[in-house]
């Protein structure tokens, strides 16, 4: 998500009161595992797109995936001790 300025290591903040909407950034469990991408709405279908061109996006289906929560923060550490 270096796209979105979240970095490995970072710790983020999700808040799962919140109704996720297109473009938001979510934290989601995809077939067991978790994974951090935006919410995109293309032509009626539902997306976890990725910040990082390195990684492709992906269709949501009904089966396998659940979103957790919305990040509503991300926080960053500059020292290293």
């Amino acid at each position: 998500m270096r796209g979105a300025g979240i970095f490995d290591g970072d710790l983020l903040v999700v808040d799962r009161s919140i109704t996720p909407q297109s473009d938001d950034i979510v934290i989601a469990i995809l077939h067991g595992d978790l994974t951090v991408k935006r919410l995109k709405k293309v032509a009626g279908q539902w997306h976890l797109a990725a910040e990082n061109e390195d990684y492709p996006s992906l269709a949501i289906s009904d089966d396998g995936c659940e979103i957790w929560g919305v990040i509503t923060t991300s926080i960053r550490r500059h020292c290293g001790r």
